[in-house]
């Protein structure tokens, strides 16, 4: 299994209490690096998930029912300083994230699934979510709609096509876990 979704499952009103959130307790301290070589136009802002947590019980309850029940996965407990992305591909500037793998080469833990959220608070074009798997690319559907959420297996090359008119916005986030060698 490559990844689970879930329609719907914040309504506008969170969405925007959210988007709220996010703008008030962005940590601009930090800064995004992305993997060298790739193309990222997206902004990419922080902020900890101690301020995201009273808005994602629900979700956080369907990911972890997911990984119990078709991943598996040892996972790290989310801990209140661990850092979530609040991504914004603006239409302006065709913000887009090219190819990538979510990776993080600890010696002793690693991304073991990829949470995104879509909190888009205003109607957008394109920007689809590709992945790409048995030599194919191949559009994620599910994650366009503002509310939906996805949660991606490890190792799957992914990336976001540029935005033509409007703002897409989503929360990311990665959960660790122990290698195994």
């Amino acid at each position: 299994m490559d990844y689970w979704y879930w329609d719907n499952l914040l309504s506008t009103e969170e969405i925007v209490e959210i988007n709220n959130v996010c703008k008030n307790n962005i940590d601009s301290s930090l800064v995004d690096r992305p993997a060298s070589g790739v193309v990222k136009t997206s902004k990419v802002e922080v902020l900890e998930w101690r301020y995201l947590q009273p808005n994602f019980e629900k979700i956080y309850e369907a990911w972890m029912t997911a990984n119990r029940d078709t991943f598996g996965y040892n996972l790290y407990p989310v801990m209140n300083n661990e850092l979530w992305h609040y991504n914004t591909y603006d239409s302006i500037n065709s913000a887009e994230y090219g190819c990538h793998k979510d990776e993080d080469n600890k010696r002793v833990s690693d991304i073991k699934l990829t949470g995104i959220v879509n909190i888009s608070d205003e109607p957008y074009e394109r920007g689809e979510f590709i992945v790409f798997k048995d030599d194919t690319f191949r559009e994620i559907p599910e994650i366009s709609q503002p509310g939906c959420t996805l949660l991606l297996n490890q190792g799957i090359v992914h990336k976001v096509n540029p935005v033509t008119k409007g703002i897409r916005k989503t929360l990311s986030f990665w959960f660790y876990g122990p290698v195994h060698f």
